[in-house]
């Protein structure tokens, strides 16, 4: 019942008010994987904290009234004693991961990065890492979520890489495009606004078979769409994750966004704000359903 009271807790928070709960946080800058569509290893970082540094960081920020936290890198599990600060530290941890390096048993969510079947998905981070990936999956002592984005290297290898997820022991899958840097709008990697639309029509169309873990609604859907919604959110000023949600770097600075201080928000891919906007704004039960399943 007390879980239950802080996930309700957290939900009207971001509904309701414009209290700041969530903390997004680079806890390192260090990442075993140069995967193409990452924007990580491509710019500079500003030095790390060292371990006290970065606890008494995060215990800070949950004075401040930071209950939940989403722990990216690099790749948090390359420092795997600032994971499990974490999940001490927040009521609501969530921890993204390539899945390489195995999951531990503390207590949070894990979102584990795939992008599609071994040979697509290999060819996106690397030779070797769906099968280490998915061999640490089903070792992992909780479900993940699974995470997706969606490029050019992929667009159509999504029926097949839902068939592969449909036997994995999984929460579910969310789907995210490609965002862009200002440096490169017009990159190779990413899908133009007007095709998303036929992309998530195919992946609506297989809900009815893969419903157990598809993690996309027609509402979800519609924030993506050129002739949807995705005009009301696709700038900083407007992008609603950022009014309930502060962003750091692993020195502890703030940072405008997770993708980094470059991202093209004109062609943000992003799949929080469907979610959010769906689950917030327009009261999707299905939305809902996932931010509760997913929110630890």
């Amino acid at each position: 019942m007390i879980n239950l009271y802080k996930k309700a807790r957290l939900l009207y928070t971001w509904a309701c008010t414009s209290t700041k709960t969530t903390a997004a946080i680079d806890v390192t800058n260090s990442c075993n994987l140069k995967c193409s569509h990452c924007y990580w290893w491509k710019e500079e970082r500003p030095p790390e904290l060292d371990d006290h540094a970065m606890v008494s960081f995060m215990k800070d920020l949950r004075a401040q009234g930071m209950t939940a936290a989403i722990i990216y890198g690099g790749e948090p599990m390359m420092r795997p004693g600032m994971c499990a600060a974490a999940s001490r530290i927040f009521d609501h941890p969530l921890i993204f991961t390539n899945g390489t390096q195995g999951f531990s048993s503390i207590d949070a969510q894990w979102i584990l990065s795939l992008d599609g079947t071994r040979e697509v998905h290999d060819s996106i981070r690397g030779t070797g890492t769906y099968d280490a990936a998915v061999a640490n999956l089903r070792k992992a002592p909780r479900k993940p979520v699974v995470h997706a984005t969606i490029t050019q290297q992929n667009r159509h290898d999504l029926e097949a890489f839902l068939e592969a997820l449909s036997g994995l022991p999984i929460k579910g899958v969310g789907f995210s495009f490609y965002t862009p840097h200002k440096h490169g709008a017009e990159d190779s990697l990413a899908i133009p606004i007007a095709e998303r639309g036929a992309i998530l029509d195919e992946l609506l169309g297989m809900r009815k078979k893969y419903w157990r873990i598809m993690g996309l609604t027609t509402t979800m859907a519609n924030q993506f769409r050129q002739d949807g919604e995705f005009s009301a959110w696709n700038s900083i000023e407007k992008c609603p994750v950022s009014k309930v949600c502060n962003c750091y770097n692993a020195d502890g600075t703030p940072k405008p966004c997770t993708y980094g201080h470059s991202a093209d928000c004109s062609h943000c891919g992003c799949a929080s704000i469907p979610l959010y906007r769906a689950a917030i704004r327009h009261l999707d039960p299905l939305a809902l359903f996932m931010i509760y399943r997913m929110v630890n």
